[in-house]
């Protein structure tokens, strides 16, 4: 289990963007806490409709497996306790429900 204090050292850069076919995606380069010198991608797929969290994966060993990982954890506690990304994560899911009413239009 995670601790309530995020150790933002261990997260090296966070990105929030989004594909229409997928979803909003929040990937972050994690550094592993067992070895300094790895860092794993680390990536969370948000359903633009529900905001809930539809997929997720990651490049360390229990990422393979498709297992849960401490980078997922920290990555949902990351997303869940910082207003700033909070912010860019609405701000891509209003960009995307645009262009998709956009394309509705076409129609």
């Amino acid at each position: 289990m995670i601790s309530t204090q995020i150790p933002k050292s261990y997260v090296k850069s966070v990105s929030v963007f989004y594909t229409l076919g997928e979803g909003i995606i929040i990937s972050a380069d994690v550094q592993s806490r067992t070895r300094r010198d790895v860092t794993h991608y680390s990536r969370i797929v948000v359903d633009p409709l529900t905001m809930k969290i539809v997929k997720e994966s990651c490049s360390c060993e229990a990422g393979a497996f498709h297992r849960k990982c401490w980078h997922i954890k920290l990555l949902e506690q990351l997303i869940e306790s910082d207003r700033d990304l909070r912010e860019k994560i609405e701000k891509a899911r209003e960009e995307m429900m645009a262009i998709e009413e956009d394309i509705v239009s076409w129609g």
